[in-house]
Order: C-alpha cells, then sequence, then structure tokens
C-alpha cells in the first residue's frame, strides 16, 4: 500500500493531524454467500475543527487479494 501524506487539513488549515480506527466499525465485502471478507477502518481526523480528512483500510489485502482486485 502506497504511503499517503497529509499535511494540512483541507477544510481549516489545521495542522495536528491524528489517526484512529473508527469505533470497532468493519468494512465488509461480500465475496460470495458464504464468504465475507472484513477489514478495520481508519481515519484522519483534524484536532483542530474535527473534520475527517481521510477514511482508509490499512490492509486492504484483507478485503482482495492483488491479483482479485477490480481495476
Amino acid at each position: 500500500m502506497k504511503e499517503v501524506k497529509i499535511g494540512t487539513c483541507p477544510f481549516c488549515g489545521g495542522e495536528e493531524l491524528i489517526e484512529s480506527n473508527v469505533s470497532s466499525m468493519t468494512s465488509g465485502v461480500c465475496v460470495s454467500k458464504s464468504e465475507t471478507r472484513r477489514a478495520i477502518l481508519f481515519a484522519t481526523v483534524c484536532r483542530d475543527c474535527g473534520s475527517v480528512v481521510r477514511l482508509f483500510c490499512k490492509t486492504p489485502e484483507n478485503l482482495y487479494p492483488k491479483k482479485e482486485r477490480r481495476e
């Protein structure tokens, strides 16, 4: 996975960004009737205004291995 650098909040210009998991929510993808793949979602949040600047999954391979991902 490529690393994304966000230096400032695009909404307020704040420079203090924190990363946190999204209250135990998981992203689920139904692969078949008997199989669902899951990965924990994380958010980058601005401490000044509280805006969610980025929502992402640290382990996208848990949802789809690279060879199975859709282009």
